[in-house]
């Protein structure tokens, strides 16, 4: 169970949410109960302090310490939290009040919550209540009137502050605020969890779906993802990708298997119903129907040698040969070389060469790239078309374009020319020859010298390859 995705993405969503909040109202608590014991204890300064005033001013105005002044002091609010002991300047004690019992429980109550309990034995309270000796502070303060000492006041509290129900009740709130919030964000975080899991496990088990389906043959499968993450569309784009690429290489490989089937079993076929009838004593063995076999045997040999080749090529055991020469030059031999069968069928050959232009590569690599495509050019043009051939040197580059009016390649089939065997019109294929592997071989050729070859192409108007190699050649590291 914890193995699944979407079990540990809501682990993972809860734990980070259960830390937070554990980290926020340890942070919350620190901080705001160490601002209000500051509060408290100033507030109880100023009770102190407001507690001296008022007695020195019922001393003031009745004049002493008559009953008057005493009961003045006896009603005032704010002596109910103290214990007071007043004596005069004789040292009598004058006045005496005890604070009330329910200052001490709230006492002991707050202090509880803010980690600060009352425990063992100090110091007993007026009322019995037993206190440690640090809580119970005894503050004694002269007693003064026109600068005249009139007593002292001796002030019990119990500190360093004391609380009110309001206080108990500010600190209820806010540990109920931050009980509420973390059970809220446990929920939330678990509802988000459940959430994000889904969003995120339901588009990977399509996936997997697909990728099963995908390994058990269904290459037709597509995945579709209803959401917009980057990532999950640019797998299920992979996928998809994956897919029609099998689908194709499927494809092909079916039709290798007849194209190849093709290619075998028509010279096998010439050279057994041939040498049958030369057997039989149908056919006298002329020099014509000799060459006729010969003929087939080389036919078999080339295809052999071009499967070898191209074999040798997607194994990476290219050897080049390098070395600098024009290739303005070579380009013009090749075209020299194909001058006869243009004329023969009635083809315009264009050419625009430029001079002199060197090259750093492999001479026979690259010559047998331009009979490739200049061959191509001469079986796929009609007769009354024309081929052009341009060679410029651009900076560090070098471009051959071979531009024909041939038949053209339609815009479903150009994606695919380079596939080996591949063949965009079987019965076409079958009239004007070929294996289907010589695009394949011209394109690695071009790419083993750091170069690059564009088709461009329009069913029924014709084609264009654009070669782009540099002049120097440089090491591709596999």
């Amino acid at each position: 169970m914890f193995n699944k995705l979407r079990t540990r993405l809501i682990l993972m969503t809860l734990g980070g949410a259960v830390f937070s909040i554990l980290l926020v109202s340890i942070i919350t608590n620190i901080t705001v109960f160490n601002r209000f014991e500051d509060y408290m204890q100033r507030e109880q300064e100023n009770r102190v302090e407001e507690v001296i005033r008022i007695i020195e001013e019922s001393y003031a105005v009745n004049g002493g310490w008559t009953e008057e002044a005493i009961y003045y002091i006896d009603i005032s609010y704010l002596i109910h939290s103290f214990d007071i002991e007043i004596k005069d300047k004789e040292n009598n004690i004058v006045y005496t009040h005890y604070m009330e019992n329910n200052m001490l429980q709230m006492h002991n109550q707050m202090m509880g919550r803010m980690r600060h309990p009352m425990m063992g034995r100090g110091p007993r309270g007026i009322m019995g209540q037993n206190l440690r000796a640090e809580n119970y502070i005894v503050e004694s303060h002269e007693a003064f009137y026109d600068n005249e000492r009139i007593g002292t006041i001796v002030i019990r509290h119990i500190g360093p502050f004391q609380v009110s129900e309001r206080e108990i009740e500010f600190t209820r709130g806010i540990n109920r605020s931050i009980l509420y919030s973390a059970i809220i964000s446990i929920i939330s975080a678990i509802l988000l969890g459940m959430y994000s899991s889904r969003i995120f496990s339901k588009p990977i088990l399509q996936i997997t779906k697909a990728a099963n389906y995908i390994r058990e043959g269904k290459l037709d499968t597509k995945v579709e993802i209803p959401n917009n993450i980057v990532e999950l569309q640019e797998l299920s784009s992979s996928i998809n990708h994956l897919a029609s690429s099998l689908n194709s290489q499927q494809l092909l490989r079916k039709r290798l298997t007849s194209d190849i089937s093709h290619e075998l079993r028509t010279p096998l076929t010439i050279l057994q119903s041939h040498i049958e009838a030369i057997s039989d004593g149908i056919w006298e063995p002329t020099q014509d129907k000799l060459d006729i076999c010969k003929s087939e045997v080389i036919r078999l040999i080339k295809l052999v040698e071009e499967l070898k080749h191209l074999t040798d090529i997607e194994s990476h055991r290219i050897n080049l040969q390098i070395q600098q020469y024009s290739l303005s030059k070579d380009l013009e031999e090749v075209l020299e070389s194909f001058a006869i069968k243009f004329q023969d069928k009635r083809i315009k050959v264009y050419s625009n060469i430029q001079k002199d232009v060197q090259i750093t590569g492999d001479k026979d690599k690259i010559k047998q790239v331009l009979i490739n495509i200049l061959a191509n050019a001469l079986k796929f043009t009609n007769s009354g078309g024309s081929v052009k051939v341009d060679l410029v040197e651009e900076k560090e580059m070098i471009k051959i374009t071979i531009e024909d009016t041939g038949i053209g390649i339609d815009n479903n089939n150009l994606p695919y020319i380079f596939e080996r065997f591949y063949r965009s019109d079987e019965s076409r294929s079958r009239k004007t020859g070929g294996t289907g592997i010589g695009l394949t071989i011209t394109k690695t050729l071009i790419e083993a010298h750091g170069g690059k070859i564009i088709v461009e192409s329009k069913k029924g108007k014709g084609s264009k390859f654009h070669i782009v190699v540099p002049k120097q050649y440089h090491r591709i590291s596999k």
